[in-house]
């Protein structure tokens, strides 16, 4: 690689470089384990886009989203400070409660499937990491 180019390449996807490549193992878990759900949004939002890099075992950030007008306990989910979806609506009630305290949550990939149904594509597993 001609190291003239080579910082431009490093500006053009920084957040994703090396993130193709598999890992061995899995992370441990960090925290209690609360609940597994699927990801809400996967059509709507960047998981279609980040699919080819998104990996079984990768951490994802989770957030309030107070101005949601859908749904007033809406649990945002992002990587890399990339939208990927939400909670689903109907079981976010104990995350929105946890993160509205304080407290710090964050979500695992449990499951990646090549499925048709977008809610089938991304499981998550949710786990509490610090009380507030």
């Amino acid at each position: 690689m001609n190291p003239k180019y080579a910082s431009t390449q490093a500006l053009r996807i920084p957040p994703l470089a090396g993130y193709g490549r598999q890992r061995r193992g899995r992370p441990a878990a960090t925290g209690t384990y609360l609940q597994r759900l699927p990801l809400a949004g996967f059509e709507y939002h960047d998981a279609r886009r980040l699919w080819p890099y998104l990996r079984t075992g990768q951490a994802l950030l989770l957030s309030r989203e107070f101005s949601n007008l859908v749904d007033p306990r809406a649990v945002r989910i992002t990587w890399l400070g990339e939208h990927l979806g939400y909670l689903p609506r109907t079981d976010n009630l104990l995350a929105s409660d946890l993160l509205d305290h304080g407290a710090e949550i964050i979500a695992r990939i449990h499951e990646l499937h090549e499925s048709e149904d977008p809610w089938q594509r991304i499981t998550l597993n949710v786990y509490l990491t610090r009380t507030g």
